[in-house]
């Protein structure tokens, strides 16, 4: 068998890949998968919020890029009921800045066509009647007494908010058939095969060898795996690390929430289920470091300690939440560029074989952009949705890049 490009790896990165080179006229594309079926990798696992607040005007356009295309999601799949798209709740950023520093952040954002405004703590009750307007961090060892107090600014992204993530991998599977992209699952990749120096192929468990002009490595933590097999010597540090994320019910009667990134609790949340629940995760860097030697085999579950401490976070958050309910968990896995925190993504050393590994987190948000950038690439054409920011910003090669914190929230 033969493909033009062999895409591994079918979750939100690989699949936005496929569809997006097929979209751009790229014949013969075949994404592989070992899994049985979509998002049951790192995608699967995603809180999928979809905000444009970055340290770098690069990363918020393509940000913003797929954050649109999110908000276009049946027209940009040409899906006539997709089972996601962008619920634009507002995303709220409780950071504890001056207000100095929120305007600053606020231009930034509308100079590259976000929509964002500055919030004064006070008025965030009127917005969302449920939410403290503190601003105080909270101290989790419970040895210093809190008191409230609210100074500086909130910044409000007015048109972010979230997707479905399992919802969009599969419509992203759908629309990438629908077009010709031969998906498959229980495609175990075993062995990339080369020929003088060059990348020629994969072969599967089944025996099945696959000749391709182009191999890219979409596989999120399974990516060493891959980049070993092709002789692909990536000079950045790429670790699978266990992410925990909590949920709760969420009462009607508390009214609506706006995704949050909460600095005075060191957590972020959104709604869930339809509003039925709230999902609540970590901003902090402590909670980004616990490695998995092996992507196949590690705790899927929350710790009880994380989940007690996130949800006492959030109750100092939402001061009339009962603290009764049921809650329930997830632990998935980012793939952490331990360097700065952003991905690496286009040709490496060894010819015909391309990355796009260790999104760390931010791999949701910008995977339209990424399918994007890497499709322009191959294919030469530029399309309505795609975004300007060229592959180099991110190849294999580049410098670090610099960031406020090497964390979710760079």
């Amino acid at each position: 068998m033969k493909a033009e490009v062999v895409v591994v790896g079918a979750g939100i990165i690989g699949s936005s890949i496929g569809y997006q080179l097929a979209r751009h006229g790229v014949e013969d594309v075949v994404v592989l998968d070992k899994a049985l079926g979509p998002a049951e990798g790192s995608t699967g696992a995603s809180s999928s919020i979809c905000r444009c607040r970055y340290s770098n005007p690069e990363v918020v356009r393509l940000a913003f890029h797929g954050q649109e295309t999110y908000g276009n999601w049946a027209e940009f799949l040409q899906l006539k009921e997709p089972r996601s798209g962008l619920h634009r709740i507002g995303v709220l950023w409780m950071l504890g800045e001056s207000e100095e520093k929120v305007e600053a952040d606020v231009a930034k954002l509308v100079g590259e066509g976000v929509a964002a405004v500055a919030v004064e703590p006070e008025s965030v009750p009127e917005m969302f009647p449920s939410l403290s307007s503190c601003t105080v961090p909270l101290d989790m060892t419970g040895e210093v007494d809190h008191e409230c107090g609210t100074e500086g600014a909130f910044l409000l992204e007015t048109e972010g908010g979230y997707a479905e993530p399992v919802g969009a991998n599969q419509d992203l599977i759908e629309a990438a058939r629908t077009i010709g992209v031969d998906v498959r699952y229980r495609a175990h990749v075993i062995d990339v095969m080369k020929s003088d120096g060059s990348v020629t192929g994969v072969k599967l468990a089944d025996g099945t060898r696959i000749d391709a002009g182009l191999v890219i490595n979409a596989s999120g933590p399974w990516c060493n795996q891959l980049n070993a097999m092709a002789g692909a010597d990536l000079r950045w540090t790429l670790t699978p690390t266990r992410i925990q994320i909590v949920y709760r019910e969420w009462p009607p009667d508390l009214g609506k929430l706006p995704v949050g990134s909460d600095f005075s609790t060191g957590s972020y949340f959104r709604p869930e289920s339809g509003g039925q629940q709230v999902l609540i995760g970590s901003v902090l860097p402590e909670d980004e470091e616990e490695i998995v030697d092996d992507p196949d085999n590690y705790k899927r579950m929350p710790d009880a300690e994380f989940t007690q401490m996130k949800l006492a976070a959030f109750h100092h958050r939402v001061p009339a939440l009962e603290p009764r309910g049921h809650v329930s968990g997830v632990a998935g896995l980012y793939t952490m560029n331990r360097e700065d925190v952003h991905p690496v993504v286009g040709p490496t050393e060894v010819d015909r074989f391309w990355v796009a590994n260790g999104f760390s987190g931010h791999g949701f948000k910008l995977a339209p952009a990424i399918g994007s950038m890497v499709a322009q690439e191959v294919s030469g054409e530029t399309l309505a949705l795609d975004t300007d920011v060229p592959m180099s910003f991110f190849s294999v090669d580049r410098e670090p890049i610099s960031v406020e914190t090497k964390s979710v929230l760079a």
